[in-house]
């Protein structure tokens, strides 16, 4: 992977319609949630930090869709051979996308958990939304390396299935109904609560949000996670290469 695979890839990405309406979307959506959070508070009388970032929390599913999305497309278009006559390596060309996506989910991140704030200030005025705990701090500063965890993930579904349909359907399924189901079922059948180890729920350990506690820490969930993303990026990688040598 180098400057001119990377800038490629930026490129693309930044030519799709796609782009631009996951974005959009994920904004609209995440400032939406995060009015109503911070206009009823979960847990407490006046909203906190955490209801502020309810919304950057829903976006972060959104990101890692468009992230899916940016890979499924080409193989849908063709422009995914143009790409790898250009750059004849698969493991080149993968990274390279799955490192834009990435810096593009954390940035797009970051300006979600701004908005949030400017919307929450909005809303409730009078509240206090200045971070003075670690774990205030943390579901601030994490969320953009959230994002762009699954990011590379989403990217690596996306190559493994390449279908965009398939794919958006799986990671809404997974994330929605499939931990759940599979934590309760595993709880069911074994007695054994494999509920933080699931990656989104590990995840959200990291970000601070509400959720059985990763048993390492949120640090250690951080790279669990992306550990599993690398790893199943990787996997793509191999299945690519062994469909197109």
């Amino acid at each position: 992977m180098n400057a001119s695979v990377l800038k490629a890839e930026a490129t693309k990405l930044r030519s799709l319609t796609s782009t631009w309406t996951f974005l959009t979307i994920a904004a609209v959506v995440s400032l939406l949630f995060s009015v109503f959070a911070v206009d009823h508070p979960t847990y407490t009388e006046e909203p906190g930090i955490s209801d502020a970032m309810a919304g950057p929390g829903l976006g972060q599913l959104l990101l890692t869709l468009l992230a899916a999305r940016s890979a499924t497309q080409e193989f849908r278009t063709g422009t995914i051979w143009a790409s790898y006559l250009a750059v004849p390596s698969w493991p080149r060309l993968l990274t390279g996308k799955a490192a834009v996506a990435a810096l593009l989910a954390a940035l797009a991140g970051a300006v979600l958990v701004a908005g949030s704030f400017v919307v929450a200030l909005l809303v409730s005025s009078e509240a206090d939304f200045t971070p003075s705990t670690v774990l205030e701090w943390r579901q601030i500063l994490a969320l953009p390396l959230a994002c762009a965890t699954c990011a590379v993930l989403g990217v690596a579904v996306g190559v493994l299935l390449r279908s965009g349909g398939a794919t958006i359907t799986v990671l809404l399924m997974w994330t929605l109904a499939g931990e759940p189901a599979m934590s309760s079922l595993v709880q069911w059948l074994l007695g054994v609560d494999i509920g933080a180890w699931l990656p989104f729920v590990a995840l959200s350990d990291f970000v601070g949000q509400p959720g059985p506690p990763f048993p390492g820490g949120p640090y250690a969930a951080a790279l669990y996670v992306f550990a599993l993303s690398a790893a199943l990026l990787l996997l793509a990688i191999k299945v690519q290469g062994r469909r197109e040598p």
